[in-house]
């Protein structure tokens, strides 16, 4: 018979059932992730914590127009000097460049307008990681430095270096924030609020072209570019205090490149549509001063002012159509106002006087304004996964950034020593046109030949 003594230290022996059972069940992971494929030394399953959707966006209220203004700032720094190298092309080939033909001057316009949509390539998927202050802090630094060495510049290749290639990129790193922020905050206004915020860049180019203009002479080119250097960096600062990101980053990384949504027929079609349009849009903003001087007769002071009505104008055509196409849908506005602007372009061949000049560059500020407010809601509509918005946007700039380069060049070869304006303006008119053809051709591609679809 065993003694009470012994049967107690033979229980003390033995694990308690519970210990037994965890250490079990701890033995066990290791072993069902060697069954899964895992690698032999994890002790336990890591899982990373599911991101939270913000759900729907809020569509208006402080926090969203706040970011609407901060995209504001952005445009009117970023389109309003780009918009203004029709006054720089002026400047240059009447003063500092005067021996560089005007198609080797433009083309420091076009590669800075190429590099600022360019950069956006690689932008793109750096904002849909979530790192919206680095892309600002990079952008405003790159930014003032390059227009602070431009104000040191005398031979063509400075000019070239300074305002095309650095001003370009930091231009590119801004750009991407101040077109993808907005999406974010608002859904069926989305298209209004975007072009609410497009509307900085046509302040923007009325307000630096009448700077350069006055204080060239009274302080010079350097010290009048410097200010505007200043200027910049004045105006960067709020959207760098107040732009905030809704969404959260995505779990996984993203390739700088994705060429997979080139497969995406009604994408495709939408870039390859702006990029003709962008072959010719910017042809008037560059010569309708010379056009006005050389044709109508038109005194230079005045001839000044119209690339300012011409950007005023705009102003109204960001805004106007951008209300329209959130009713109708924004690919059927820019479809309508691509038409209206190539047939307007072929008007220009009538004009030979001074008032006709001035209504024209009215009109078409007007009515070519949309081919910049409507893009990124273009793009947006035939995006539904918006996590990738960021990166489809930068593709899409970059076909309109080749636009550019391609478009005011060609344009100034066509010119040349002749003045072949007729060349100019069908140039212009046919590219505009061909634009709104392919723009339907993507709508198609999206609903289908349903004439009262809302796209």
């Amino acid at each position: 018979m065993i003694s009470a003594e012994e049967l107690n230290q033979k229980r003390s022996n033995q694990p308690d059932a519970s210990i037994t059972s965890m250490t079990s069940e701890k033995r066990t992971l290791p072993q069902q992730a060697l069954e899964n494929g895992t690698p032999s030394n994890a002790h336990a399953v890591e899982q990373k914590p599911a991101l939270i959707s913000p759900g729907p966006p809020p569509d208006g209220g402080l926090a969203a127009w706040l970011q609407v203004a901060c995209s504001w700032l952005i445009f009117f720094n970023v389109l309003g000097i780009l918009n203004t190298y029709g006054q720089f092309q002026t400047i240059y080939e009447t003063d500092i460049l005067i021996n560089q033909s005007s198609s080797n001057i433009s083309w420091i316009g076009s590669v800075q307008f190429l590099l600022c949509y360019l950069t956006t390539i690689f932008t793109g998927p750096i904002w849909d990681s979530g790192h919206l202050r680095f892309l600002l802090i990079v952008g405003t630094v790159i930014s003032v430095f390059g227009m602070m060495m431009l104000s040191l510049c005398h031979t063509y290749w400075q000019f070239f270096l300074a305002q095309a290639i650095v001003v370009g990129v930091g231009f590119g790193f801004v750009f991407m924030p101040a077109s993808a922020i907005v999406p974010q905050w608002f859904s069926t206004k989305n298209s209004f609020a975007v072009g609410v915020a497009t509307t900085g860049s046509s302040i923007g180019a009325v307000i630096y072209p009448v700077l350069l203009n006055q204080l060239k002479p009274q302080i010079g080119f350097a010290w009048t570019v410097r200010v505007m250097g200043f200027i910049i960096f004045g105006t960067m600062l709020p959207a760098l205090a107040l732009m905030r990101l809704r969404n959260p980053p995505p779990a996984t990384k993203r390739a700088l490149i994705d060429l997979k949504h080139l497969k995406d027929i009604p994408y495709l079609l939408s870039c390859l549509g702006f990029f003709i349009g962008f072959l010719g849009l910017y042809v008037f903003y560059y010569y309708i001063q010379l056009y006005a001087v050389d044709v109508a007769g038109t005194g230079s002071g005045l001839a000044f002012y119209l690339l300012s009505i011409l950007n005023a104008a705009s102003f109204f055509g960001r805004l106007i159509p951008n209300y329209a196409a959130g009713n109708v849908g924004p690919m059927n506005t820019q479809v309508f106002f691509g038409a209206i602007s190539g047939i307007l372009s072929f008007c220009l061949l009538a004009i030979k006087n001074t008032p006709g000049v001035i209504a024209f560059s009215a009109l078409y500020g007007f009515v070519s304004g949309p081919f910049v407010s409507l893009p990124i809601p273009v793009i947006a509509s035939v995006s539904p996964d918006k996590s990738m918005l960021g990166t489809r946007l930068g593709m899409s700039f970059a076909f309109i950034g080749f636009g550019v380069l391609i478009g005011e060049p060609v344009a100034g070869a066509i010119l040349g020593s002749s003045q072949n304006w007729v060349g100019v303006i069908i140039w212009c008119g046919v590219m505009l046109l061909a634009s709104s053809c392919v723009i339907s051709a993507a709508r198609i591609a999206k609903t289908g030949l349903v004439l009262k679809a809302r796209s």
